[in-house]
């Protein structure tokens, strides 16, 4: 199992490694994305969404959005708050989880709101277990890191033309 967040390079080296170990192994790997580790911090009710918001700075948010059983229900978002918030328009009973659940409290009018906005190793265990039961495994090659925005350098070079 896999969950991996923190900077470019140290997400393409978290990678390589668990590549390097499941191939050696010759076992397979499960990528449970860190937004899904936050969700488990939640227990919704059958009607409740669950959704995971980090925070990215200057009003910018990594955000999914789950059901009660953990499913992604949208695409993951590397957004502004605010086109979050568009997206979350068409749900109802919305628990919040992550910093940037707490940085954007306020503005999201939260109904519901976690102060466990900590991604814990279990969590990420449970879901890896999850993922394992459902066969949604994947193999030393077929695993790839899921960046949710372009790198720094990736930004810059767009903008400058």
């Amino acid at each position: 199992m896999i969950s991996v967040l923190g900077s470019f390079t140290g997400i393409r080296i978290g990678i390589s490694t668990v590549k390097a170990i499941a191939e050696s192994l010759n076992i397979p790997v499960i990528g449970v994305s860190s937004l899904e580790a936050l969700a488990y911090n939640i227990h919704a009710s059958s009607n409740e969404i669950i959704c995971s918001l980090i925070d990215a700075r200057n009003n910018q948010v990594y955000s999914g959005i789950f059901d009660s059983n953990y499913n992604l229900l949208e695409d993951y978002l590397a957004d502004d708050i605010n086109n979050v918030l568009e997206v979350l328009k068409k749900y109802n009973n919305i628990i919040f989880v992550g910093d940037g659940a707490f940085a954007h409290k306020d503005l999201l009018k939260i109904n519901d709101f976690s102060y466990e906005n900590v991604i814990h190793s279990k969590n990420i265990a449970k879901c890896a277990y999850t993922k394992f039961k459902n066969s949604q495994i994947q193999t030393a090659d077929s695993i790839k890191p899921l960046y949710l925005r372009k790198s720094q350098a990736e930004r810059m070079k767009q903008n400058n033309g």
